[in-house]
């Protein structure tokens, strides 16, 4: 082995590791919930707070291709701090799809299947109110 090689590789070892730990260090809490609506209505309300912008909250809920999904976010901080987004269920092909940057969406479903409502944070401490709606 010439020595700029050896030099190339004895740095990548060391750079290694510390991007490893680096990545290690990032820590965030994630949160999933089914959603389900009372007897007779078809609407609920949930409330929380993401206390950092590595946190996720993650809502399930499980819809019939033709009916609208209406969600909308509620939170004091600007839109600019954290918005809704919804995965669809994957299409046959194995693709993922789906809408994000908003507070606020009415959808006419696709397909039936499991959609995810996540809050996207970019801050610290973010409360929020989001309403979800199938019909």
């Amino acid at each position: 082995m010439t020595k700029l090689t050896w030099s190339l590789l004895s740095g990548m070892i060391l750079v290694m590791p510390l991007g490893a730990a680096s990545a290690l260090g990032q820590k965030g809490q994630v949160v999933e919930k089914n959603v389900e609506f009372a007897r007779g209505q078809s609407s609920a309300t949930v409330k929380g707070v993401l206390e950092t912008r590595l946190d996720s909250h993650i809502f399930h809920i499980r819809a019939r291709a033709g009916q609208t999904l209406v969600t909308q976010m509620i939170s004091s901080r600007p839109l600019r701090d954290a918005y809704l987004c919804v995965n669809y269920p994957l299409t046959e092909a194995g693709t993922n799809e789906g809408v994000c940057k908003k507070r606020s969406y009415k959808i006419k479903l696709p397909r039936d299947g499991d959609y995810e409502i996540y809050i996207e944070a970019i801050r610290d401490r973010i409360p929020y109110t989001i309403t979800i709606s199938v019909k």
